[in-house]
């Protein structure tokens, strides 16, 4: 399903709106308009190579992260469920047993530690999945906490939302029916401040509990002013944040709907 914020991140992602560039630079190149073409080129190496470097990345992802900072399971509240959204597998892989777990499986290892900190009694699986996949991502984050020792009475899923806001609509029908309303909200820093915005106006009390935090405490061996492959997908995944929280911002899905369920 390609929605809004999936179309205008596709579109202005370091690598996708550097590729536009290029094709337009091309085509003012063909008609002769050089100075045009060569501007394009220049503005396209530009912004890849800035979102490619740590200063890019850093200006992108920290705001986001460091609003949502980690926590010990001490400074955290009891709530009456730990909600764990999806995001974490790759899907169904080809060759192997179950789904592939991505950079966000963090997600996932807090959701049981906070479970058996005794943070909550109840852990809720949020994730559907794409015409693509048989399985739904909350079945398959259910296989991988069993085989962590979470009790199977201990899950809950919701197999149906495919983006966040349908997280938050579809988790608010199921635990609306067991008088369920606070939860510790287990998400990417990056995405916590659309998730949690999203969350509390459908009507959640909500404690964040951000993990997958992802810009490194020390640069490293490789220079930040070095272009990496860490540090463009560290910038797409802001960006597609900062886009996502725009869009969502202007659809008034933070605004309390007017009906419990909107499918």
């Amino acid at each position: 399903m390609l929605t809004l914020n999936k179309l205008l991140s596709l579109l202005i992602y370091p690598l996708s709106l550097c590729l536009i560039c290029l094709v337009f630079a091309l085509a003012f190149r063909a008609r002769g308009a050089t100075v045009k073409a060569n501007t394009l080129t220049i503005l396209a190496t530009i912004w890849l190579y800035f979102c490619s470097t740590e200063w890019g990345a850093g200006v992108f992802l920290s705001p986001l992260e460091s609003a949502y900072p980690a926590f010990v399971d001490e400074e955290l509240p009891t709530a009456q469920a730990i909600l764990v959204l999806g995001g974490v597998t790759s899907g169904e892989s080809q060759f192997g047993q179950g789904g592939d777990l991505n950079q966000a499986a963090d997600r996932l290892w807090l959701g049981a530690a906070l479970h058996r900190a005794g943070k909550a009694p109840l852990i809720v699986l949020s994730g559907g999945s794409v015409p693509s996949e048989a399985i739904p991502e909350s079945r398959l984050m259910a296989q991988k906490l069993k085989a962590l020792g979470i009790p199977e009475t201990a899950l809950l899923l919701e197999s149906e939302s495919r983006t966040t806001r349908e997280n938050a609509q579809y988790s608010w029908a199921l635990l609306q029916e067991l008088g369920i309303t606070h939860v510790l909200l287990v998400t990417s820093a990056s995405h916590m401040r659309r998730a949690a915005a999203v969350f509390g106006a459908q009507g959640f009390v909500v404690t964040s509990v951000a993990t997958d935090h992802q810009m490194p405490l020390r640069v490293g061996s490789v220079p930040g002013w070095l272009p990496t492959l860490d540090r463009l997908a560290r910038s797409t995944q802001a960006i597609h944040e900062w886009v996502g929280y725009w869009v969502y911002e202007q659809m008034g899905y933070f605004e309390p709907p007017q009906n419990t369920l909107e499918t």
